[in-house]
């Protein structure tokens, strides 16, 4: 997502929309195309402009509203929840952690590089040493 970018969404026939300005503020308020809200300098979240349309322009009091699944990137038609899954890391499957795969590369490539050191050595991999300890500890 990017500056300027516009958002929308559909309430019972209505559309509004919006731009994400610098900051993730939402300004630019437009409520079936024509310039609605201009007192309102921009919105901080999602919920507050959703709520503001819902309530300031329709008279209309929901209560079980998801801003989140509601509101759409129009460019690519994806609602906003969809992106944040994608951005948060670990939580879409079909998308993991680019740093947490990376990670796991190198521990695996260091795992392998000692292997290969050792073998170059002409060491064999270290024995468990016998324990002679006639003490043992239960939990």
């Amino acid at each position: 997502m990017h500056r300027n970018d516009e958002l929308a969404f559909h309430f019972k026939g209505h559309t509004f929309s919006a731009r994400l300005t610098q900051g993730g503020l939402l300004s630019h308020c437009t409520w079936n195309s024509e310039p609605v809200l201009q007192d309102k300098v921009a919105f901080t979240t999602l919920t507050d402009w959703c709520d503001t349309c819902i309530q300031e322009l329709l008279d209309e009091y929901v209560t079980r509203f998801s801003s989140w699944k509601r509101v759409r990137h129009v460019a690519t038609g994806i609602s906003l929840a969809q992106i944040r899954t994608k951005l948060k890391p670990g939580t879409d499957p079909g998308m993991p952690c680019k740093c947490e795969q990376l990670s796991r590369d190198v521990l695996a490539l260091e795992l392998q590089l000692q292997e290969a050191n050792r073998l170059l050595a002409g060491k064999r991999a270290p024995e468990k040493m016998m324990d002679d300890n006639p003490f043992r500890l239960k939990f």
